[in-house]
């Protein structure tokens, strides 16, 4: 009987701290209150056209330029550079898609939109980003860049075209 206790007892230690192991990585994963991460507008900008979303995205923007972004604000799994390599995009932190109606792929193959960044939160080295092109040719066209955050934390993030400005914040989180 004592052994039946003492194994009782083992496990419901073990299954404790699991779950509290669990639930610290969980919250890491939400952004803090110091980050006011951007959230879905009640009245959500709608693009032209065809595009779709599933339900975890929604639409920021006008139709000048406009982009997806995850409902949760969050961007997961940053990793930092290997040694020497502080300079490069890669590892690739995310893709961002950007949409306008006066962009045209078949004239405009590698776009003028620029991606900038700033930590909210503290000090850190701007973002990194690759030169835009064009993905998904046709009617659902988009500018695509790759952008590389160079620490975990809020971010600002701004992309121009054409004289247009949208911003965004997120919350990085780092690799598990």
């Amino acid at each position: 009987m004592t052994a039946l206790r003492l194994i009782i007892l083992i496990l419901l230690v073990a299954l404790t701290a699991n779950a509290q192991q669990n639930s610290a990585k969980h919250s890491a994963r939400r952004p803090p209150a110091s980050c006011q991460v951007t959230v879905s507008p009640g009245d959500s900008f709608t693009p032209p056209g065809p595009y779709r979303l599933d339900e975890s995205s929604f639409w920021l923007g006008t139709e000048k330029l406009w982009t997806v972004l995850q409902k949760s604000g969050v961007w997961a799994e940053w990793k930092p550079h290997e040694p020497g390599k502080e300079r490069e995009v890669r590892p690739l932190s995310e893709k961002t898609f950007w949409m306008s109606v006066d962009f045209d792929y078949r004239r405009e193959p590698y776009p003028d939109l620029r991606v900038t960044g700033r930590r909210l939160d503290g000090s850190a080295p701007p973002l990194l980003s690759t030169n835009a092109t064009n993905a998904f040719p046709g009617p659902t066209s988009a500018m695509l860049t790759g952008v590389y955050i160079p620490a975990p934390g809020c971010w600002e993030i701004t992309g121009e075209y054409r004289g247009q400005k949208l911003s965004f914040v997120v919350w990085v989180t780092p690799e598990k």
